[in-house]
Parts: structure tokens; C-alpha cells; sequence
């Protein structure tokens, strides 16, 4: 036996383990996922407005309003979400999140953003004031071809109880033409200024110019900013643009209005979230909201992990009282499984990776998995004793067997992890990718760390045919 490939193979194992291990004495620690930590989770279904027919690339509109509202969550920084469509719904989950409004305002809202001319004002106390749709609720998506009545925003408006109406033309400039959106402090509160792209800005400069003829002929002059059926604010032009000479450089703003202490620059900052990341194709509706309770998470945490330690208890008795050293080193090969197991999730949580009760689950069984592979050696080596081969004779040819053996049930088990994680959705794929992990690593210690231990150990005298409980093939026949 060459004992040097079996040294080296051990002391790699080794510097492997006691890496991972620093790495979680420093804090590398997995990441818990919603039902661990706590936050949100929120269904979404998409609505059609009254009168409008399904399109049919509806399956491609609800792809991109996925990628809509996972660009809106990193920008919340929000750590390990999870968004993905079930069917036609959206499942949202934010771990460490509990302010259930703000979700629902950056996530839930459409922010579909034009600009459109203002053809009339409409102010309280008239005639077609009264003859119009009131403005309570949310106000309906104004097709872009077409004109329509909108209402003031309430939170710009000097009377919430009964903001301006405006009768604003089709949409001139779309959400689309924003290059970039950022919240800054004006004179009068937080205002979210917005820079157009090439397009956008030749067309504002178009627009403005005829505005300033307009405004010069007695009429409004107005330039609406519509977000959600609703106008934000209806700048004039200023005085000193000239007709014919529009404004360049395609600069707007929306005023929130609002100090600090009023929450304005939580909008301002929300607002220019929602514009920078896109509207949503499609309006959603919340369909089941709920706050995970990090409390509930906390006592399912410390439950499992009470029931992984009394079983592993109960399996480390087991192998003493059978196996006495191979049964200490198949507990060593389970504490190096439970050591790398950790650091690799720990690691894995900086490329997504989050760590959930389904998570836990799978890492429960595959420490029965680990257990196994290291009895099944013990059996094979048992097996080949009682033929009447030597200890040393009998650790290689049983390795040989057993590993054969733990290759094809590990890759049975890893082929249906992956499928599992590739077919199901949510926490089911965090057992599966745990299960897929363990079984990898399961014959990655069975190789490089129980097979160099155990073939190190034959040469001594801790491992004897009497340490085996094998009875000797001469006392087998007299008890034939």
C-alpha cells in the first residue's frame, strides 16, 4: 500500500475543512431565507382593463413585467428575493422586509409615465366640473393615442377634496425616453428630476417650442406630466422661452413637495425608482399579502436543528457501539460533511444562494446519506473479513465495492435533485438544491477523506478482525 497518495489526499481534505471553517468563524454564514428571517410575500395577478382582450403575446408581457419588478427589488436592496411566476400570477418574496405599504407602492404600482399636452383646465366649482367622473380611487391608464380628462394628483393638490381636472392631449413623451431619474431637494420639497434620452429630447424641445407659441396665443400652455392616470404636475413654460425656440437638453421634474419629516423624500426617492426601472406592462392586483413572522421562522430554525442533533446523537452511538474506530471515523466524516456543507451554503450565499426550511430539510437527509456511505464501507470491509482476507486486503477490496456502489446511488439521487430543482418552483427548489449538494460532497469525503483515513488505520493494530466483530472462517464451519 503507498501510503504518500493517501497522505496527500488526507491533508488536502484537511486544508479544505479548516478553510471553510475560518470562513465561518469570520461570518460567512448562509443567508436565511423568508420563512427563517421573516418579510413579505405577495401574489400578484395581472388585470386587464374593462373592455380590453388578452394580447397574444400575453406570456412574453408577463415575462417582462417579472424582469420589471425584479429590477425595481435590487434596487431596493433587497438581499436574496425570490420572483417568479406561477402560471399567471407573480409570487414576490423579501426576505428582512416589513413595510408592507412601501412594497406595495414600488412593486404593485404600474408607473407608466407620458407626457401630454393640456388642451383645458378644469377647476372646481364649474359647470363641467360637476358633469364630470369625481376624483377618488385610482384613476384609469389613458391610451397613448388618445386624449382624456385627468385629475390632479391629491398629494399635489392645494384642495385634495377636489384637485384640478385637466384635459390633456395624447401622450407626446413616453416613460420609455427617460435615460435617468434621481430625487433632489428643490425650493418647495423634494422634486424627482428626470434626463431624457436623444429622442426624448428632441421631441421636448419640439414640444416646448410650440407650447411657448401657445401660451404666447392665450392659450394654456401646459405640459402635463401624467404617471398612472393621474396628473403629477402641469408645468407652464417659462417666459423667457421664446415661441419657436424650444427648451434643450431634455430635462423635466416632477415636484413631490414634502420635507424629510413629511416623508418627501421617501416618495421622491421611491418615484424615481419606479420611473428608472420601467413601467409595468401590465397593471397588477395584489391577490394574497402576507408578513412572515421572523419569530415563527426563528422556533422552526431551532426546532430542526434540535431534531438534526438528537439524531445525530442517536447515529454517533450506533457506530461506536458497532463499528468502535470505524465507527469514530465514519462520526469524523460526518462532522467534515457538516463543516463543509455550512461553509459551501455560506459561500453560496454571495452568488443568490438563500437558505430555507425546505434547505434545512434536505441537509437533514443527506446527513443520513453521509452515514450511510460510510456503513456501507464498514459493512463491505466486514464482509470481506468474514471470507478470510486479511484487514488491509479486506479495506481495498471493500472500498472498491462500496464506492461503486455509493457512485450509482448518488447519481440517482443527484439526476432527481436536479430535475426537481429545474421543475419546481419555490421552496421545493431549496431542498433539491441541498440534496444536490450533499450527494456531491457525500462521495467527495467518501474519496478523499473516510477511503484515506480508513486504509491508514488497517496498517495499525486499532483495526483488527476482534475490533470488527467477525468471527474467524474456522468458527464459522463449527458453527455450521
Amino acid at each position: 500500500m503507498n501510503r504518500q497518495p493517501l497522505i496527500a489526499s488526507l491533508l488536502v481534505s484537511l486544508l479544505i475543512v479548516g478553510a471553510l471553517a475560518a470562513a465561518l468563524a469570520t461570518g460567512t454564514t448562509p443567508r436565511l431565507g423568508l420563512d427563517l428571517r421573516g418579510g413579505i410575500s405577495v401574489i400578484y395577478s395581472p388585470v386587464l382593463q374593462e373592455g380590453e382582450e388578452q394580447p397574444d403575446d400575453f406570456e412574453e408581457v408577463l415575462d417582462e413585467t417579472v424582469e420589471v419588478i425584479r429590477n425595481r427589488v435590487d434596487s431596493l436592496g433587497v438581499a436574496e428575493p425570490e420572483i417568479t411566476r406561477q402560471g399567471e400570477e407573480i409570487l414576490v418574496q423579501l426576505p428582512g422586509i416589513d413595510d408592507e405599504d412601501r412594497v406595495q407602492e414600488i412593486i404593485g404600482r404600474t408607473a407608466k409615465l407620458t407626457f401630454r399636452r393640456v388642451v383645458e383646465i378644469v377647476p372646481p366649482g364649474s359647470e363641467a366640473y360637476d358633469e364630470t367622473p369625481a376624483c377618488d380611487g385610482d384613476q384609469p391608464d389613458i391610451p397613448d393615442n388618445d386624449g382624456a380628462l385627468a385629475c390632479e394628483q391629491a398629494s399635489q393638490s392645494a384642495n385634495p377634496d377636489q384637485p384640478l381636472k385637466y384635459r390633456v392631449g395624447p401622450a407626446e413623451i413616453g416613460g420609455s425616453e427617460i435615460a435617468q431619474a434621481f430625487a433632489t431637494i428643490g425650493q418647495g420639497g423634494y422634486v424627482v428630476s428626470l434626463e431624457l434620452d436623444d429622442e426624448g429630447a428632441e421631441a421636448f424641445e419640439q414640444i416646448t417650442s410650440d407650447l411657448a407659441c401657445e401660451r404666447d396665443q392665450g392659450q394654456p400652455g401646459l405640459f402635463a406630466i401624467v404617471l398612472d392616470g393621474s396628473v403629477y404636475s402641469a408645468p407652464g413654460i417659462n417666459p423667457s422661452v421664446l415661441c419657436g425656440q424650444g427648451i434643450v437638453g431634455g430635462q423635466a421634474s416632477i415636484t413631490v413637495g414634502g420635507g424629510q419629516d413629511d416623508g418627501g423624500e421617501q416618495e421622491a426617492t421611491d418615484l424615481s425608482l419606479v420611473l428608472r426601472t420601467g413601467a409595468l406592462p401590465i397593471t397588477l392586483v395584489s391577490q394574497d399579502f402576507r408578513t412572515v413572522s421572523p419569530t415563527l421562522g426563528s422556533e422552526s430554525l431551532q426546532a430542526g436543528l434540535l431534531a438534526a442533533a438528537i439524531g445525530l446523537l442517536l447515529v454517533a452511538i450506533y457506530l461506536i457501539i458497532f463499528y468502535r474506530w470505524l465507527g469514530v471515523v465514519a462520526i469524523t466524516a460526518l462532522s467534515v460533511f457538516g463543516v463543509v456543507m455550512t461553509g459551501v451554503l455560506g459561500l453560496a450565499g454571495g452568488f443568490g444562494f438563500t437558505l430555507t426550511l425546505a434547505g434545512i430539510a434536505g441537509i437533514v437527509v443527506s446527513i443520513g446519506i453521509t452515514a450511510d456511505s460510510s456503513i456501507l464501507f464498514m459493512e463491505r470491509i466486514r464482509d470481506e473479513v468474514r471470507l478470510g482476507k486479511t484487514v488491509r486486503t479486506a479495506v481495498q477490496r471493500a472500498f472498491e465495492s462500496a464506492f461503486r456502489t455509493n457512485l450509482a446511488g448518488n447519481t440517482v439521487t443527484f439526476a432527481a435533485a436536479l430535475i426537481l430543482y429545474f421543475l419546481a418552483v419555490g421552496p421545493v427548489r431549496g431542498f433539491a438544491l441541498t440534496l444536490g449538494i450533499a450527494t456531491l460532497l457525500d462521495i467527495a469525503i467518501l474519496y478523499g477523506f473516510t477511503r484515506p483515513v480508513v486504509f491508514l488505520l488497517s496498517t495499525t493494530r486499532l483495526i483488527r478482525r476482534d475490533n470488527l466483530r467477525v468471527e474467524s472462517p474456522a468458527t464459522q464451519e463449527v458453527a455450521s
